[in-house]
């Protein structure tokens, strides 16, 4: 008689459950949900251990799938990490066609949309996943020899993987996530994952002008394509235009997202659609039609001369920092909310500038940013009870000509479900201004 595989499914989210309604197809399995949460419901076939040990006693099971939230290096996986596995991991053993995998601490989502319209635009079969949202598993069946599926990685997903995309992107890479990562050499290794176990035929595109995406690039065995915006690389700006090979390839007036670190989210996915052999036309006019997605820099309302804008996806210092830089002129800041472990002295020192007039704080981090400020000699600044307080301190700072920007450094946890949540509040609150 054939031997039942015992399986863990550590984490019952969405990711858990996509897992367990796959899996269980194949049938010839046991198994066992583990969460941390007491009150989940548990679908008909499978066992559950949920509360605070939920982590105990993991040697019994034959094969142990981990959620991207349930950190990998848990001491409790010490000895087991041959048992261990993820949804991502599943993916990549099964999939078909090619997988441009994209990865970064800011910008994946933009990047791999805007990659996903061009591959689209060209007439190519191609499919997004990942990190953005859409379950891996859920484009299975759909995917043939010619496919190619854009896919959004995390370090938290990409942390176990022993295969490497045959696309991979490295965009900009800065701490990020040190609330859940031991620290940025354990952060920054997981990163390296999506291009360490790459061939010679593969290829490789990384953020020449950084050099944590430059320090991993030098792993990878692939052809690699740089790029930059501050100097000559396999594709670069300069004139007003981003130039690949010499040739004119997009003019930096059509395009409709605002800041350098779009327009390097730009190049790397030009990057991208050029290997797929996408013409410089349709890569043109998808980019001039590309508007970007919510919650990054998005423009939500003129009152009386003063422009408001949600840059709630802005949960980290450098990605909060590239939102203040691509506003031009005079700006009000909103920031704070939930620290994942990180420097706030960089984002204080911006707010420093004289471009920044004010800056408003509210969360659980304002008290922490207000010493920074107050450390450097600031005076401009203000701590509000909450979002809601903060938008109006700021709507009566503000005087015609100014920005006022949600750039929140931070995680939303602190007051809100998630980034979506607190950029859909932020809007809402300012259109009743």
């Amino acid at each position: 008689m054939m031997h039942r595989k015992e399986v863990a499914i550590i984490g019952f989210g969405l990711e858990g459950q996509a897992l367990f309604n796959f899996l269980k197809k194949s049938g010839g399995h046991n198994f066992t949900i583990l969460d941390r949460k007491r009150d989940l419901k548990i679908p008909n076939g499978a066992a559950a251990v949920l509360g605070p040990a939920y982590l105990k006693n993991l040697e019994r099971f034959d094969i142990i799938f981990r959620s991207p939230g349930v950190p990998y290096n848990s001491p409790e996986f010490s000895g087991l990490k041959n048992k261990l596995s993820s949804l991502s991991k599943l993916f990549f053993e099964l999939k078909k066609g090619a997988v441009i995998g994209i990865t970064g601490s800011a910008g994946k989502t933009t990047a791999a949309t805007l990659l996903y319209k061009i591959l689209r635009n060209a007439g190519k079969d191609a499919y997004l996943c990942g990190n953005i949202g859409i379950n891996a598993l859920s484009i299975l069946n759909r995917l043939k020899k010619n496919s190619i599926t854009v896919m959004e990685l995390s370090s938290f997903q990409l942390q176990d993987l022993k295969k490497s995309p045959e696309v991979a992107i490295l965009l900009d890479i800065y701490e990020e996530h040190l609330n859940m990562h031991k620290n940025f050499a354990e952060y920054l290794n997981a990163k390296a994952n999506i291009a360490l176990y790459q061939h010679n035929s593969d290829t490789l595109i990384y953020a020449a002008d950084n050099k944590y995406s430059k320090k991993i690039a030098r792993l990878s065995r692939a052809k690699k394509l740089g790029y930059s915006i501050s100097h000559p690389s396999s594709i670069f700006t300069k004139n007003g235009w981003i130039i690949y090979k010499n040739k004119k390839v997009i003019p930096l007036f059509e395009i409709k997202l605002v800041g350098k670190h779009d327009q390097k989210n730009i190049m790397a996915a030009t990057l991208a659609a050029i290997s797929c052999a996408v013409k410089p036309t349709i890569i043109r006019n998808t980019v001039k039609q590309f508007r970007g997605l919510p919650h990054r820099i998005e423009f939500v309302k003129n009152i009386k001369g003063v422009k408001y804008y949600d840059d709630s996806k802005a949960t980290n210092v450098k990605s909060a920092i590239a939102g203040i830089d691509a506003i031009n002129g005079r700006k009000i800041v909103l920031a704070g909310g939930l620290n994942k472990n990180l420097d706030m002295t960089p984002l204080a020192k911006r707010l420093l500038e004289n471009d920044v007039s004010y800056a408003v704080l509210f969360g659980k981090s304002k008290n922490e940013i207000a010493k920074k400020l107050k450390q450097l000699g600031a005076n401009k600044y203000k701590t509000a009870v909450d979002l809601k307080s903060a938008i109006l301190i700021a709507h009566k700072k503000a005087i015609p000509g100014d920005a006022v920007l949600l750039a929140p450094a931070t995680a939303s946890f602190d007051q809100f479900k998630s980034y979506e949540e607190r950029g859909d509040i932020f809007k809402k609150l300012v259109r009743r201004l």
